[in-house]
């Protein structure tokens, strides 16, 4: 009897082993690799108006090192999406890493209305060196035409049928204090009647913006927590994180809206996805459905 307890519980360690051996390996060398495209329609009757027929594509927190698998299949990805505007927000490179790899990255990439760029924290860990994200090396002042990168700035820029898309490119270091002052200053330069794209690769000031405001906020940062974990255990895991809003889509409710990319890339001292793939998000907008109407 004592023998056969022994073979149970040897087996039932063996398989635990397993399982964790096994979930190991696929949220390091499969998940991770595991490239999904998420298409989103919001529907807003201001943005459908400005916006209609104009396929956004956001890219998130690329954590690149080198042009590997990962990069190749989101490169290959986008081609085939054929999207009219490009958004990438932030975290571009691993963290201390060189920018070489990102520009070879982002150059290869083709939008028909162009591909808009701002900085996250680890592009700013490379001290006097994360400049050459914006400017090209050996001419400090002249900045970069393609990508265009945006810091505290807007751009407009002019889609078909003679409409136009604001940009506000939000940079990574603007904090909480400075940046009531900031939207009230950008205000002066956009159309209160135009909705705006805000890239910021943070979402927690996304709560500051007036609710009368109508713009569509994409940020990333929380790499969506890589590891999907029951959500009360969110304020405890994902700690200096804005884990009200760790992926996925919000809104405010008066044409206000949040969305949070998981992001293409990993932390380097934690490399694993496990229930959280990386992702290509590409966007539309609808009408809003009317109360009584049929609809999805």
């Amino acid at each position: 009897m004592w023998t056969l307890n022994l073979n149970k519980k040897r087996i039932v360690a063996c398989l635990i082993v397993s399982i964790l051996v096994g979930g190991l390996y696929y949220g390091i060398f499969i998940e991770p690799y595991d490239v999904m495209v998420k298409k989103v329609t919001i529907r807003d009757d201001l943005l459908y108006k400005a916006w209609h027929g104009l396929k956004i594509l956001q890219l998130s927190d690329l954590h690149i090192t080198n042009i590997g698998k990962r990069e190749r299949k989101v490169r290959h990805l986008v081609s085939r999406l054929d999207p009219d505007l490009i958004c990438v927000t932030g975290d571009l490179a691993q963290w201390d890493s060189s920018n070489s790899k990102v520009i070879q990255f982002l150059n290869s990439l083709k939008a028909k209305y162009g591909v808009y760029v701002i900085l996250g924290d680890s592009d700013m860990s490379t001290g006097s060196q994360r400049c050459f994200f914006c400017h090209k090396s050996g001419n400090i002042h002249g900045l970069r035409r393609k990508p265009v990168f945006l810091r505290n700035s807007l751009v407009q820029v002019q889609i078909k049928n003679g409409r136009h898309i604001e940009i506000i490119g939000i940079a990574p270091d603007l904090n909480k204090e400075e940046f009531p002052v900031f939207w009230k200053g950008i205000e002066m330069s956009f159309d209160n009647y135009t909705p705006v794209l805000v890239l910021s690769h943070f979402s927690s000031l996304w709560n500051l913006v007036p609710e009368d405001e109508h713009l569509l906020w994409l940020s990333g940062d929380t790499h969506g927590g890589q590891v999907a974990l029951p959500r009360f255990l969110w304020p405890l895991v994902y700690r200096g994180k804005d884990y009200e809003h760790l992926k996925g889509l919000f809104s405010s409710g008066e044409g206000k809206w949040l969305y949070v990319n998981q992001g293409i890339g990993t932390t380097r001292h934690f490399p694993v996805r496990i229930g959280v793939p990386p992702e290509i998000t590409l966007f539309s907008f609808a009408p809003k459905i009317k109360r009584g109407s049929s609809g999805t």
